[in-house]
Order: C-alpha cells, then structure tokens, then sequence
C-alpha cells in the first residue's frame, strides 16, 4: 500500500493533523470501535509517580479498547492510556486503524504488518525503504514524500550502535517558507507536535530531526 501525493487513499497527513492540541473529538460510528473516540486532541502518555511520562500508549489504548491483532494475539486496554499515543502508536493510529494498513501486536519480521516499536518499524513495515544513513550523512531529504515514515537515532547515541532506531515521525512536505517539516509525539511536548527540543522539527541545518534521521520508509 503506496500513500503519496498522487494516491486515491485516505488522506494520512489529515489524520495525523486530527491529533494535534485543539483537534476535536470524534468518535466511531461504525465497526470494532464503534462509540469509541478515534479522533481528536492526544496526549502522550500517563505520568509514573515521579512524574515522567509513560511511554506505551499504542492505537487501541487511545479508544480504551482492546483489540486481536492477525495472529490471534489479545492485547487489552488501558485504563491510564486513554487518550494517550506514543510516537509509534500514533502511526499505528493513522496508518493502521484509518489507513487499514495491517498490523502486528509486537516485532513481526514477515514485512507484511506494521510492528509496534519504531525501532522495528525501521527494517520490517510493509512498503518499500528509500533511504538510509550510512553512518556519516543522513538519508537525502530530496527523496522524500509526504506520509513518508520518518525514523529517527534520537536517544541511543552514534547511528553505527546495534540498537539505532527509537522515534518515529511522519513527514508532511514543505511549509510555508519552503522548508521540509515533520510531525511527531514527544514526552515534553506530551503529544504531537511539530516542533523538537531544539527549536522546529526541520529536516536541514542542525536540529534535532535533521541531525537524527536514520531511516525513511514509504508504506
């Protein structure tokens, strides 16, 4: 399943925009999630008593309903993550339950179901890889298109480590000045945002996003 600028499917940049503070709620009238809030402002995740925020709110959390996932496995909700989405779960939101692209309860390595971390998101989503890192320059920003997943070295350290891949955003093309900008969920931000710690999340010059990116992929 190809989401670019050409296709005829749902439009993933405007359910990913239905996250943002302000977005109104909106709930299913139909289907698994019927009655449920399956659109609408979303936080990031419950604070632990020291009061950092959890991660771990996946797509279904958010609705507060559980959900079997292809291969049988039961996943349930959580009361704590209602109206909560983690960076993967956000994409799981917008490409899996709107988009209808199959999803995986955990890693699943066949390709054809998009895992639950984005750290697994990087070598088995379903689609094509455009661009990676070769250690010492990040993916070529030309290459991109909007919808594209956007999967960053953020936290772990130099892109050569074993583990590399630990956030997940999804590109939404060229703003208004003309600069490439992406949307993710971040604990300080606690939610989608399209800004980083170090000022707009650019994929150009020094920020974080721009320095970080380790990986794009095209469902």
């Amino acid at each position: 399943m190809e989401i670019g600028a050409a296709s005829a499917a749902p439009n993933v940049l405007a359910y990913a925009a239905m996250f943002l503070a302000g977005a109104p709620a909106v709930a299913a009238g139909a289907g698994p999630a019927a009655g449920r809030q399956v659109l609408g402002e979303a936080g990031y995740g419950c604070l632990d008593p020291q009061g950092f925020r959890y991660e771990g709110a996946d797509f279904h959390e958010y609705m507060n309903l559980g959900w079997t996932f292809p291969d049988g496995t039961y996943t349930g909700p959580s009361s704590q993550q209602v109206g909560n989405l983690d960076c993967s779960g956000c994409t799981r939101m917008v490409y899996g339950y709107h988009a209808g692209v199959p999803m995986a309860a955990g890693e699943d390595t066949s390709k054809t179901r998009l895992p639950r971390k984005s750290r697994h998101m990087a070598d088995y989503a379903p689609g094509t890889r455009i661009d990676r890192t070769d250690g010492t320059s990040p993916p070529a920003a030309q290459q991109l298109q909007p919808g594209d997943l956007l999967l960053f070295n953020a936290d772990s350290g130099d892109a050569t480590e074993t583990v590399t891949v630990d956030h997940v955003g999804i590109y939404l093309g060229l703003d208004a000045a003309g600069k490439r900008r992406s949307l993710s969920r971040l604990k300080t931000g606690n939610g989608p945002t399209m800004s980083d710690l170090g000022g707009a999340s650019l994929l150009a010059g020094t920020g974080t996003y721009a320095r970080k990116l380790h990986t794009v992929h095209r469902l």
